[in-house]
């Protein structure tokens, strides 16, 4: 506190100018109580154009910092203006991550990647290795939410690059972090845990109120194959702080080693934790309910019920503008009514309640589903309809230009006509650039999946292998091949075969299309002669 007034006298004999660059020292020590204070010394007096841009700019990055965000970024479009007006391309890179951040937080993630783009290039000219740090990593979290994984891991590297210039500990840890679970995430696991392995003596240097998080993470990468040290992590993590979440992960680790007790007191303690931000519950309270029908615990439901009852809210709100909200709503208010006039109800009652509501988790989740696959499903056949009119401009025209060949060699040519067809083949042309720019556009903005699809089918045709690949992969490549080729992916997959029709079994019927040639299927295969027959008898067709 001493120290606080100290620096509030030293700061009546500085400049309006000075005090904000004090500011900035401030926030760059991380001593954000003291900033907060003097800003708000700033905002009494009057300052100059470059001044006010600043004070902005400031404003918007602590509230930010302190969690208490600005209801608009109607103050940072203000300062955007005025660095742009006089060029100052590092104050400016810093207010366009900013709104890049506030983009992001509001989910408009094509708006909040090309502000972060924008200050991505301004920053590279300046010195400021931290404001260059965060632009990457903010990239790379973005991409991540867009499932561009590619990208996502090209970011997070270039935040490592700048952590490790400066040897700043904790933020080599985040981005060692960052780039293991990525890794993990496009399965490739060798690397994954290559770099987690890197992260475990930088972990010290994180706060104290991100370790819980940190550890979790760590916990989830082991969670697959090596529970014990799963377990490890996740109790490490609770020591610092209780999570709902990694008391839910803690709780699965338990179910499978066949403490189901032990789990089911973990998930119990994690539906009554408050989490940090807001955690979604629906499938903590499906195992917690199909436990409690699965061992027929009357006495422990009827104890639990007003505990489901207070988080109705909660999954009413997951469950908004879906058809599914009318009958919660009204099956809700039966029961609350029920409650205000009966304290105990009969084991029969509860029982019922509890198989309703585990069962319209279960259609939720089976609805959310089946809407991502339709999505899915559009963005195919949107992708489909763009291929198809370019091969049919590209056919017209060759027609074209072989009308103008033809045109060209007559002995009296008619200069009329050969003008008006080579103008039918420029339009043509733009038209199909128009359309390329629509694919892009579908791919980078709305369809990340086909995006990624579409990299693993250009691999195919630049004859590369499948060593490496997932049935994540394939499936990706497979749904890609459908919306450009429509009609040969309806008819292989309508056929009535041997073995059921799985992402491989698919994926090898599709490169049969495209290659025919047995040599080169078992060559992107990587498979012998014996695998390649097992593969034709899997996929044989049956009458």
């Amino acid at each position: 506190m001493s120290g606080l007034l100290f620096l509030l006298i030293a700061c009546n004999g500085l400049q309006v100018s000075e005090r904000l660059n004090l500011i900035d020292s401030l926030i760059v020590r991380e001593q954000y109580d003291s900033a907060s204070v003097i800003l708000k010394k700033v905002a009494e007096v009057s300052k100059t154009d470059e001044e006010q841009a600043h004070y902005y700019l400031l404003t918007t990055q602590l509230g930010y910092l302190i969690n208490q965000p600005l209801s608009s970024d109607s103050l940072l479009d203000l300062a955007i203006t005025y660095y742009n007006k006089v060029g100052n391309n590092h104050k400016l890179a810093d207010a366009y991550y900013y709104k890049s951040y506030r983009s992001r937080t509001i989910q408009d993630y094509p708006q909040a990647i090309i502000y972060g783009k924008k200050a991505e290039h301004l920053a590279i000219n300046t010195n400021d290795t931290r404001l260059q740090f965060k632009i990457e990593e903010n990239l790379s979290c973005l991409n991540g939410l867009c499932d561009n994984d590619l990208l996502q891991l090209q970011y997070a590297k270039k935040a490592l690059s700048l952590a490790q210039k400066i040897q700043k500990q904790d933020w080599i840890a985040y981005s060692y972090n960052k780039i293991g679970f990525v890794f993990a995430y496009i399965d490739q696991y060798d690397s994954a845990y290559y770099y987690i392995e890197k992260t475990m003596p930088f972990i010290n240097y994180v706060k104290d109120t991100d370790k819980t998080t940190f550890l979790t993470n760590i916990g989830l990468l082991y969670k697959d194959n090596d529970l014990k040290k799963a377990k490890e992590y996740f109790e490490k993590a609770l020591t610092y702080s209780k999570h709902p979440g990694t008391l839910e992960h803690l709780a699965d680790v338990y179910y499978a080693e066949g403490n189901k007790e032990k789990a089911y007191s973990l998930w119990k303690q994690a539906l009554t934790t408050s989490g940090g931000i807001r955690y979604e519950k629906d499938n903590l309270i499906h195992s917690i309910l199909s436990y409690d029908l699965e061992r027929g615990k009357i006495d422990e439901t009827s104890k639990y019920v007003d505990e489901v009852i207070a988080i109705k809210d909660s999954i009413i709100t997951v469950l908004r503008n879906d058809t599914i909200k009318d009958l919660q709503l009204r099956f809700d208010h039966e029961v609350a009514m029920h409650e205000a006039d009966k304290k105990l109800i009969d084991a029969q009652r509860i029982l019922m309640v509890l198989a309703v509501i585990v069962g319209i988790l279960a259609f939720y989740i089976y609805m959310r589903r089946k809407k991502e696959e339709a999505l899915e499903r559009e963005h195919q056949m949107q992708l489909y309809t763009y291929t198809t009119e370019i091969e049919e401009l590209k056919t017209n025209k060759e027609k074209i230009l072989t009308q103008i060949k033809d045109l060209e060699s007559h002995k009296e040519k008619d200069s009329q006509r050969i003008s008006k067809l080579e103008e039918e083949a420029k339009d043509a042309e733009i038209a199909i650039d128009n359309l390329n720019k629509d694919i892009k556009k579908l791919l980078d903005d709305e369809s990340p999946k086909l995006k990624k699809g579409r990299m693993l089918y250009d691999r195919i045709q630049n004859g590369e292998t499948t060593s490496k690949w997932t049935s994540k992969d394939q499936a990706l490549f497979n749904n890609y091949y459908g919306a450009i080729n429509y009609r040969t992916y309806n008819r292989l997959r309508k056929v009535k075969r041997a073995a059921k029709l799985n992402a491989h079994n698919m994926f090898y019927l599709i490169l049969k299309e495209i290659f025919k040639d047995d040599k080169e299927v078992m060559r992107i295969l990587g498979i012998s002669k014996e695998g390649l027959r097992s593969l034709r008898s899997r996929t044989k067709p049956i009458e």
